[in-house]
């Protein structure tokens, strides 16, 4: 060991004046507090992020492609075009409409979703949510019957709209939309009314977000074209690709290879960018605020190398007359900073990772209302962890320079002139 490794030791534990290993147990403390706390707001921060993310992705497919206008009739054609494109992985067709769910005296405004049964499975991860595993089966169409009652079509519904509406499986619940048809040469005085049909819960999901829960209705996408007297025209088609983290360079070959300016192509980035924006922003601020609280505790650093200084003013002035140069002085208070900077930082890294660990085993609740998931999320990335751990080493090392220049600046007359 160096002698400026060992005097520095000397100086942390030093037993002459316990105030000096108080302030030295109270600088350890404070930087572990700030450590712990910035790593677990950066865990539950991306827990949010990770969560909104497969929450989205779990319901939605990656990419939309819609037409412009009322009038996609040729679907299927794009289907085989899209399908040619690389990195695609399925497609599905979908109806799209805002409408009101009634059942007895409980209504609810509604989106409701037409898919198509038998290809819905390999855009979306929505059977893995579902309370019945055949539920999604049992939404293959049915017509209308003219009695508007018996053998309604099938729809699959949030468990908090269900909550809401007061419905379980078997139920039927009255839909009703502001227009009979969307063709607008039918609409007139007469005809211009809201009209209503029976569905039947065909079954119940729960994909753990607030808004898919409460509002998002299933259905095939043929009983929404009988409902509103459409022929086979669809609002968009549903794409899944290999890799969700390269859908930008997907929906840039999408656009090149569908006819241009008649399609609209979106990926889950653009569909959702304000709630992930927000998030980003969120986890940004969080985490400058906290490295402000890292920063505030690395300024016990500073203190207690002050008054470390302040009493060993003679002992630094012997080390420089027995030969010690300043840069020795200086490495001496730099190793008691970085000490102190670095048994805060691995406990508070730790205390930050058994934080984390407590709060993915356990369910602490939320309120879906306002947070749109209802358990408090967490992610570990360990990559993270060891930014924070640089992050407030780095901060500990720069709080360190001021006095340990000050340090190294005494000449040794000043420190023995009243001895």
């Amino acid at each position: 060991m160096s002698y400026e490794s060992f005097i520095a030791m000397r100086h942390l534990k030093s037993r002459r004046k316990s105030f000096l290993s108080t302030i030295t147990i109270i600088a350890v403390l404070g930087v572990f507090l700030g450590v712990m706390a910035l790593t677990s707001v950066v865990a539950v921060t991306g827990g949010f992020q990770e969560a909104f993310r497969e929450r989205v992705l779990g319901v939605n497919s990656h990419i939309l492609v819609i037409k412009y206008g009322i009038d996609f009739r040729d679907y299927r054609e794009m289907q085989e075009l899209i399908n040619q494109v690389d990195g695609i992985k399925a497609t599905s067709p979908f109806v799209f409409h805002e409408m009101i769910a009634t059942n007895g005296n409980r209504s609810a405004g509604i989106l409701i979703k037409g898919i198509e049964p038998e290809t819905i499975e390999a855009v979306s991860d929505l059977p893995r949510y579902t309370y019945d595993d055949d539920a999604l089966k049992l939404l293959h169409f049915e017509r209308f019957p003219e009695d508007g009652v018996r053998g309604a079509p099938k729809v699959l519904i949030g468990a908090t709209l269900a909550d809401k509406l007061n419905a379980k499986k078997g139920d039927k619940i009255q839909v009703t939309s502001p227009l009979e048809s969307l063709d607008p040469g039918r609409w007139s005085s007469k005809e211009h009314r809201p009209s209503s049909r029976y569905f039947e819960v065909a079954g119940i999901y729960r994909s753990g977000f607030h808004d898919y829960d409460s509002r998002l209705v299933m259905t095939d996408y043929r009983a929404l074209q009988e409902f509103f007297n459409q022929a086979d025209v669809v609002t968009g088609i549903d794409i899944r690709v290999d890799d969700v983290f390269a859908v930008g360079r997907v929906a840039t070959a999408l656009k090149a290879t569908l006819p241009e300016g008649r399609f609209r192509v979106l990926d889950w980035r653009e569909l959702n960018h304000n709630l992930f924006t927000s998030l980003g922003l969120q986890r940004l601020v969080l985490a400058v605020l906290f490295c402000f609280i890292v920063l505030v505790a690395c300024f016990n650093i500073v203190c207690t190398l002050i008054m470390i200084v302040l009493e060993k003013n003679k002992d630094i002035a012997i080390l420089k007359t027995m030969g010690a140069s300043n840069f020795g002085i200086m490495k001496t208070f730099v190793i008691q900073g970085l000490t102190i900077g670095f048994i805060g930082t691995i406990n508070g890294v730790i205390g930050g990772l058994v934080v984390c660990m407590i709060i993915k085993h356990t369910d602490f609740g939320l309120d879906p209302s306002i947070y749109m998931i209802d358990h408090l999320p967490v992610r570990i990335v360990p990559m993270e962890f060891i930014a924070v751990g640089v992050t407030a080493m780095v901060i500990s090392f720069l709080a360190t320079m001021g006095p340990a220049w000050w340090a190294a600046s005494l000449k040794p007359v000043d420190g023995i002139r009243y001895d």
